[in-house]
């Protein structure tokens, strides 16, 4: 779970940190221009997150199981967060950015279903904050290396082909990571403690 929110992370710092850069410098977006179109990947994911959760409770309620639903939102979801790897090579601006919208907008929906892991897996209610800051602590190391990696390889190569084609190989090990080394979710067993009695 830690690892895989990381991945997911990786993705989304994109947008929090160079989103605007790539789209005034790789695609010539005047600051206004910017401001009008850069919003729509944006409206998109929100959009796309509130439909992505309330499909996913109902699927829940429905009597799928709570492993098939949550697998398939967040893999999906990174799977088609890795579609940013190609907004780079598109020709047209308007391209990349639908591609941009789609890739978000994923993250997003992936982002209601590992958000929900940690009271799924609690052994108690206790246990949810705990489990939810431990996954988030890790998670959010990609808020420190990724806008690093991403600036680094811009100055590198001079464009944002290698850095997007780098973090959507990295969607896709999180989407492995959930599909595969992701148990059963469920809540997980704890032994129980055993206290010696007082002698008072």
């Amino acid at each position: 779970m830690m690892f895989g929110f990381f991945c997911l992370n990786s993705v989304i710092y994109f947008f929090i940190t160079f989103f605007p850069s790539y789209l005034v410098d790789e695609r010539g977006f005047s600051l206004l221009k910017l401001g009008f179109f850069g919003a729509i990947p944006g409206l998109c994911a929100v959009l796309a997150g509130w439909t992505g959760g309330f499909l996913a409770d109902r699927a829940i309620r429905s009597g799928y199981s709570v492993t098939r639903v949550r697998k398939t939102v967040i893999v999906g979801g990174l799977i088609g967060g890795s579609v940013i790897m190609f907004a780079a090579l598109v020709p047209d601006a308007w391209m990349a950015l639908a591609l941009l919208a789609v890739a978000y907008s994923s993250l997003t929906v992936a982002g209601t279903g590992i958000w929900s892991l940690p009271a799924d897996v609690a052994p108690s209610s206790k246990h949810v904050g705990s489990i939810g800051g431990i996954q988030n602590f890790a998670s959010n190391f990609a808020g420190i290396i990724t806008p690093i990696v991403i600036g680094t390889l811009v100055d590198a190569t001079g464009s944002f082909v290698v850095p997007l084609a780098v973090i959507g190989v990295i969607a896709l090990v999180g989407a492995f990571n959930y599909l595969v080394l992701l148990g059963k979710v469920e809540p997980l067993k704890v032994a129980e403690l055993t206290r010696t009695p007082s002698m008072d």
